[in-house]
């Protein structure tokens, strides 16, 4: 390891989100997403030496519905704010419905609030939400203030939040309010590199030319969300031509997912943003329980270095990776190439 040390935003006020089961077409499912992921990230960088920690400041709701329809936020604060301790509720289903609000269920009333049923909410869901919006504006100040690379260790994860819909273990888009906050210094690129699309990330963004969007992501055809994703979805309006979708095989290795990538960072450079955001999954690894992709743990040093290669101050947004014994791995590969 370099001995560089960056700086890495983290807070425990999301342990207490901690769902065991996720709702799947009816069917109850153990949760992959659970408190210990950032934990065994940071002390795995901690133990290389390769991490500042930061304590997030707490940002104002308006970051928030600067990106999110307010009452999608207020619905998840007063929500959680019914819910008895160990208490976890699912949206019965989704409807766009608005008279699904007059309903006396709470789980019916969700329903307009989701597009799947795999997000449940908890007693202190809201706050771990809005814990993770704190450690991604924290690190996007940091960033501004000339820091040249910084880990926001959010959870729960964002890049499937949508503007008034949760869904994909996500609440709020963390990568996109960290966007907001940095615009004011000029054009922004997220690239997306989770082994899932990040179909929050692209329906924030989609009609935008000052926040470019690009993803490297597993096939919607046989892949979570299953509904964006593909290359033909390149923006619309004036933002056209500013989304980028790379769909990848099953069993991608590193030599083709650095190819791609490589290619994904020119798109970026000529852009010419001022700022980069990684949403950085580490369910691209092998051992993932819910992804097919085949990248190893030393694989991250690669990818870490092609993004370092851009020059760009660049924000690191944890997001997704369930492989518990691998997190630390990746994570020490990743950022020790940054360094």
């Amino acid at each position: 390891m370099s001995g560089v040390r960056i700086p890495v935003v983290w807070s425990d006020a999301h342990v207490d989100h901690a769902p065991t089961l996720q709702a799947i077409d009816g069917v109850d499912y153990p949760h992959p997403e659970v408190p210990s992921r950032p934990r065994l990230i940071r002390e795995a960088l901690v133990a290389e030496g390769l991490a500042e920690l930061i304590t997030p400041d707490p940002s104002d709701d308006v970051v928030v519905d600067r990106v999110h329809a307010p009452a999608y936020r207020q619905f998840i604060d007063e929500a959680c704010a019914q819910l008895e301790a160990d208490e976890q509720l699912a949206p019965t289903g989704v409807s766009a419905d608005s008279a699904v609000l007059g309903s006396d269920s709470l789980a019916v009333r969700a329903s307009y609030f989701a597009f799947g049923t795999d997000a449940p909410l908890m007693r202190e869901t809201y706050r771990a939400a809005r814990s993770a919006v704190d450690v991604a504006v924290t690190g996007a100040a940091l960033v501004s203030s000339g820091a040249p690379h910084v880990l926001a260790l959010c959870r729960p994860p964002g890049h499937h939040a949508e503007h008034d819909r949760m869904g994909g273990f996500c609440y709020f888009n963390n990568a996109v309010i960290a966007a907001h906050e940095l615009l004011s210094a000029g054009r922004v690129a997220i690239l997306d590199v989770d082994y899932h699309h990040g179909n929050g990330s692209q329906h924030l963004t989609y009609d935008r030319r000052d926040i470019l969007y690009v993803s490297l992501h597993a096939d919607p055809r046989w892949a979570y969300p299953g509904f964006s994703g593909t290359a033909a979805e390149r923006g619309s309006g004036e933002g056209e031509g500013f989304n980028l979708n790379y769909p990848l095989w099953p069993g991608t290795a590193i030599d083709d997912y650095a190819a791609t990538l490589a290619g994904a960072c020119e798109r970026i450079a000529a852009f010419a943003p001022s700022r980069l955001i990684v949403s950085l999954g580490f369910d691209t690894h092998a051992d993932d329980p819910i992804a097919s992709f085949a990248l190893r743990s030393q694989d991250f040093a690669r990818i870490g270095a092609e993004i370092a290669a851009l020059g760009l101050p660049t924000l690191h947004v944890l997001e997704g990776g369930y492989a518990l014994a691998r997190l630390g791995e990746c994570a020490v590969a990743y950022v020790g190439a940054l360094t």
